[in-house]
């Protein structure tokens, strides 16, 4: 810096700085103690900002500089205050500091301090990205003088608002559910018309709903524009000049291009002044309108005077919400819910906050009621009341709250606060006092929150009295409930009687009675839990008989006990359970299901891409993820005596014991399973299950095989066995003695060795590799035989009494009793009588049979084998 005095007197002075190739230079001269005005040449030339961002903190690998880009600027200063005149000019390309860039800057003004100066100055920014906000282009205007001036704002964004803000914006305006559709979708041009279709009602066509989703749709070319001017000037006030500025908001709307246009912001003619001399700083807005989201507000006055001697200052100000419609809402909240309704809510607000606090707030019901379609049936919930209110005066704060209609019952509340009279809010230390108290006469009347199928009913009383602080409130009452019922027949779920009686105290729910029953049996649950810093929960459910579930084809009737411990780091659950009657029939179909290839199209949601980028750019390095609660189970479950599984071609008894646990927070299942007194059908025949166990050790879906089906009354023994896992079983025939598969396969199918099988027989043999095609569903043949009640149909032929090699078809049909009796029918197409047998197994290979019928007989078999 060098300064030299001229011989008129004036001082120059020069400044050069110079860093990493960055220079900011200027000179000036000095008017001296004359007229002579000063003068002031700045000027910046930084082609590589980022060289000095080590300036701004420490280089980060992987992250960009804190500072980046190219600036140009250059300015003249003029004149000496209050006095001063300015002119210049700025250019910047890829700037970026901290979270936000600009791709392109460029800036020009010419200034004055004085009233009637000339004030020019625009600001042109391309490419803004703050902190994860794109807008494409801004611009801002400045002209006139400080007397009378006029700025006006101009943002272009090719990203459109979230998509919860343009569906309120349509269709709060219409009330239309297409409309509400097409703007979800508007978001994702691929998804829209699956969207719009998906809202519209049952009621309406799909073809409707497309074309008012192509009607009020966003073309995909619509951007976002925000448009703002405002005119003013410095005004005098209480004798002194240039004490404050008054002027009026000409516009401030905010809305897409495009067709249709959204709105969502707009205000227009608002009045408005500030003063900051001639006494306090105060700002006042006549009163006025302003839309938001489809929402209305009017407000009367809004006055802010700073405070005396650096005192606290005071807003002073009402507004009301027009009524608006709700049900559009929700509908963005949740799409798929099916709300309808012409209810509407509005809002007021009186607010004084000095001397002291004064507050008046109220939103409630301005009329009408919502409704919940549920496929073709839509039900009105009956609102008579909603209100939610927040008063204070002398330091007393009071929040009251009330709803009531016939579907849901009646709650309301109310807390007080005590505080200072000129605290603007009631501080965490506040003490509290208040009542909460709900009633539902009828549980049913909740049916419509519940999911499809699902039926409530019961009758619920709660009431509490509200204590502690403001922060940390605790609560006092009772939780009680009689005759309180659950319900889906499609499920089988029947829990009826049930009885809640539940005591609040401080920080701690204590439950005195849970019972309920279903079936002939009976459930309880007991146990508390603490809350506040540290909750945790201790829960005890005691079974006994119950029955869980109720379905001609799924019943299961259970007894044991289990205890769960909640708090915020895990969830333990400890316990056992005996099943002591069960079926699990799964040759019933469930209700349809889409297949694994069909993807159904919702409301689109925001690209993750952009989210995670702004998150990642809000988490501070080294900031650790919340942990998830850990799991700690170890559940017991005995099979039982009494418990059937039965389904594609098994049908077994099921014994034995499971322990389920969750080592690493996966689920994992030791025990062993065995199959008793079971058959299973293959082959176009009953096999016998002599031994079928399932042996888990971890993983629930890959158990161990082993398992043995062998055909009943046969002279030799034959069946399958399956070894391996579930997720690669490995099945084969086996025979005792041994002898080759075509043997093996004759005997299972024909019951016979395959050199006695004839020309008629080998279609039997026919049916192995028609069970082999069918796979797990059972054939034709199985369930005509099933449906007869018989346990085999035959047909093959026999040889004529006296008549040599003539041929005849016999029919046979069969039924095992029990594993050693057998009960059996015979006759020929041509014969006039048949027969009868009854055959009892006494060994593998000692058998005794009596036929009666054309030929009477008492026959007694055995086969003596050597090698």
């Amino acid at each position: 810096t060098a300064s030299v005095i001229n011989s008129d007197g004036r001082a120059r002075s020069a400044l050069d700085v110079v860093a990493a190739g960055n220079r900011a230079s200027g000179h000036g001269v000095l008017g001296g103690g004359g007229t002579t005005a000063d003068e002031w040449q700045l000027a910046i030339d930084a082609p590589s900002l980022d060289k000095l961002a080590v300036w701004f903190g420490p280089n980060v690998r992987g992250r960009p500089p804190a500072l980046a880009g190219a600036l140009a600027a250059t300015t003249r200063i003029e004149g000496r205050w209050p006095a001063l005149r300015s002119d210049g000019e700025l250019q910047g390309t890829g700037l970026r500091y901290a979270t936000s860039t600009v791709r392109r800057a460029d800036g020009r003004w010419r200034l004055g301090s004085s009233a009637d100066a000339t004030l020019e100055a625009s600001l042109t920014l391309d490419g803004i990205d703050a902190a994860g906000r794109a807008i494409e282009h801004a611009a801002v205007q400045l002209s006139g003088t400080a007397r009378a001036h006029r700025a006006e704002l101009r943002i272009d964004s090719a990203a459109l608002p979230p998509d919860w803000a343009d569906a309120i914006a349509a269709s709060v305006r219409t009330g239309g559910t297409a409309t509400l559709g097409a703007a979800i979708a508007a978001a994702s041009s691929a998804t829209a018309t699956a969207a719009a279709t998906a809202a519209v009602p049952a009621t309406s066509s799909a073809t409707a709903s497309a074309a008012a989703a192509a009607a009020s749709a966003p073309s995909p070319n619509a951007r976002s524009v925000v448009l703002a001017s405002v005119t003013g000037g410095l005004v005098d006030a209480d004798g002194a000049r240039n004490a404050g500025w008054r002027g009026s908001v000409g516009e401030i709307v905010a809305r897409s291009t495009g067709t249709p246009t959204r709105t969502w912001l707009q205000v227009r003619d608002v009045h408005g002044s500030v003063f900051w001399a001639g006494g306090p700083a105060r700002a006042s807005i006549e009163p006025g309108t302003a839309e938001a989201l489809g929402a209305t507000v009017h407000w009367t006055r809004i006055v802010w005077r700073g405070g005396e001697n650096g005192g606290s200052g005071r807003l002073d100000a009402h507004a009301t919400v027009e009524p608006m419609p709700v049900a559009p809402l929700l509908r963005v909240l949740q799409p798929d819910f099916g709300w309808g309704g012409d209810l509407t809510i509005g809002a007021r607000i009186d607010v004084q906050s000095a001397p002291d606090v004064v507050v008046d707030a109220v939103v409630e019901r301005g009329g009408g009621d919502l409704t919940v379609t549920e496929g073709t049936v839509t039900s009105p919930l009956g609102f008579t009341e909603l209100r939610a209110a927040i008063a204070a005066r002398n330091g007393v704060w009071n929040f009251t709250a009330g709803i009531a209609g016939s579907a849901f019952g009646v709650a309301s509340a109310r807390v007080g606060a005590h505080t200072s009279s000129s605290a603007s809010w009631p501080g965490a230390a506040t003490p509290i006092d208040g009542v909460v108290e709900l009633h539902v006469a009828r549980l049913g009347t909740w049916g419509t929150w519940l999911p499809t199928g699902w039926r409530l009913d019961g009758e619920l009383h709660a009431n509490a009295r509200v204590e502690g602080r403001f922060g940390a409130p605790t609560y006092t009452g009772r939780v009680d409930g009689s005759r309180i019922a659950v319900r889906n027949f499609l499920q089988g779920v029947n829990i009826s009687d049930g009885t809640v009686a539940i005591a609040l105290q401080g920080e701690t729910a204590r439950i005195e009675t849970f019972t309920a029953k279903a079936g002939e049996g009976t459930v309880r649950l007991e146990g508390s839990a603490t809350f506040g810093d540290a909750p945790v929960a201790a829960l005890t459910l005691v079974a006994d008989k119950f029955k869980m579930l109720g379905r001609v084809d799924r019943r299961i009737v259970a007894s044991g006990r289990a205890m769960m411990r909640l708090d915020a780091s895990t969830v333990a659950l400890d316990g056992a359970f005996k099943v002591d009657e069960g079926l699990v029939d799964f040759t019933r179909s469930d209700a349809p299901t889409l297949g694994d290839d069909v993807e159904v199209v919702r409301r689109p949601r925001a690209a993750p891409a952009a989210d995670d980028a702004s998150a990642a750019k809000a988490t501070p390095i080294g900031t650790v993820a919340p942990a998830t609660r850990k799991v700690a189970l170890d559940l017991r479950v005995d099979m039982g005596q009494s418990l059937r599984v039965r389904g594609h071609g098994l049908d077994a008894g099921l014994r034995g014991e499971l322990r389920l646990t969750s080592p690493g927070g996966r689920l994992a299942v030791d025990g062993t399973l065995r199959a008793v007194d079971g058959t299973y059908q293959a082959y176009g025949q009953k096999l016998v299950i002599d031994r079928g166990v399932l042996g888990f050790a971890g993983p629930v879906e890959n158990p161990r095989l082993d398992i043995e089906a062998t055909r009943p009354n046969l002279d030799v023994r034959v069946g399958v066995l399956v070894t391996g896992s579930a997720q690669s079983p490995r099945v084969r025939l086996f025979s005792e003695p041994d002898m080759s598969e075509i043997d093996k396969l004759s005997w299972l199918v024909v019951g016979r060795a395959s050199d006695t099988v004839n020309g008629a027989d080998t279609a039997l043999l026919q049916q192995a590799a028609l069970a082999l095609l069918a796979g797990e569903s059972p054939g034709v043949t199985d369930r005509i035989v099933k449906g007869i009640g018989f346990d085999q149909i035959g047909v093959r032929q026999g040889t004529t009494t006296g008549t040599g090699d003539v041929k005849e078809t016999i029919v046979t049909l069969g039924k095992q009793i029990s594993q050693r009796w057998y009960v059996g029918y015979e006759r020929g197409l041509n014969a006039t009588t048949g027969s009868w047998q009854l055959i009892y197994r006494v060994a593998q290979r000692v058998s005794v049979s009596a036929q009666a019928g054309d030929d009477n007989a008492i026959d007694l078999h055995w086969i003596l084998r050597w090698n």
